[in-house]
């Protein structure tokens, strides 16, 4: 038409097919950037928080354990002196099948070691009166020595070579090298190792600590204290007696006023100080 202009529709543009709008997304947004960065920070404060608070219940179970101990001892002393026809009776339900020898602890000091109860010895400490017949309702105080045996392949003359069961002994019956075990310490990612000592009739030394002080701490006068150890307090030498022994250990039990357990630790945290199933190489054992 003379002005040179087309009417023809104008050609898409290349390329414009495959672009897309641009939209902002929620995380891209400053203020979801910033929600984020608070619910990161919320979340951090609440492990904060809940570890500060396992550390204080930790912390104050700690602090309690010896209180509660305290308390735990104290009941078990009041129940001591409650010598009640039902504590009688409860310990009437075991057999007693063979009568309870034990030792006063002034001999047991004296002889230096943990005897064998084999006839030749028993008899002259029968004799003597350093073995005695526990009556129940006796005014003597007896504690009952509760224990493994410390030197298991151990055997004498007085063992029966055709019984496999008839090895050991509770007590160390030689000077022993020292011996490196685990503890339940962690440093570095490894148990601490221990080094324990071994020397010929150690738990004797240890009972005869460990009943000195329950002297002192009771007030209880040695010459009204006597011992019930099973080495010696149980037939060693005739398997018929030994049996009646072995079933009336629960009745043995029940007539004695204090258990104490000698043990190779030089000292026992919690929880084996509070819990005789935690006690290393006792616990595990089940003899409490």
């Amino acid at each position: 038409m003379g002005c040179g202009a087309s009417h023809e529709r104008p050609a898409p543009m290349a390329g414009r097919a495959g672009l897309v709008p641009i939209v902002p997304t929620a995380a891209s947004t400053p203020a979801a950037a910033s929600k984020k960065a608070e619910n990161a920070a919320a979340e951090k404060a609440a492990a904060e928080r809940a570890a500060a608070e396992k550390a204080a219940a930790e912390k104050a179970a700690v602090e309690k354990a010896p209180a509660e101990f305290e308390r735990q001892l104290a009941k078990a002393r009041a129940a001591q002196k409650a010598n009640t026809n039902a504590a009688l009776s409860f310990g009437q339900q075991f057999e007693l099948t063979t009568p309870m020898l034990v030792m006063p602890f002034g001999v047991f000091k004296a002889q230096g070691r943990i005897m064998k109860s084999t006839k030749a010895w028993r008899d002259e400490a029968l004799a003597a009166g350093s073995l005695v017949q526990h009556e129940e309702g006796s005014s003597q105080i007896v504690i009952f020595i509760s224990h493994t045996w410390w030197d298991r392949s151990f055997t004498d003359a007085t063992n029966d070579s055709n019984n496999p069961y008839d090895v050991g002994a509770p007590d160390l019956q030689a000077d022993y090298p020292d011996e490196q075990r685990e503890s339940t310490k962690l440093r570095d990612g490894k148990f601490e190792m221990i080094t324990y000592q071994r020397p010929k009739n150690l738990k004797w030394r240890v009972i005869c600590a460990g009943v000195q002080r329950l002297l002192e701490q009771e007030g209880l006068k040695e010459e009204e204290v006597s011992l019930w150890v099973d080495w010696q307090s149980i037939y060693q030498d005739d398997e018929a007696e030994k049996l009646k022994g072995v079933v009336s250990l629960i009745r043995y039990a029940t007539l004695c006023q204090y258990m104490l357990v000698p043990t190779e630790e030089a000292e026992l945290e919690f929880p084996a100080n509070m819990l005789p199933e935690s006690i290393p190489a006792y616990g595990s054992r089940g003899w409490w």
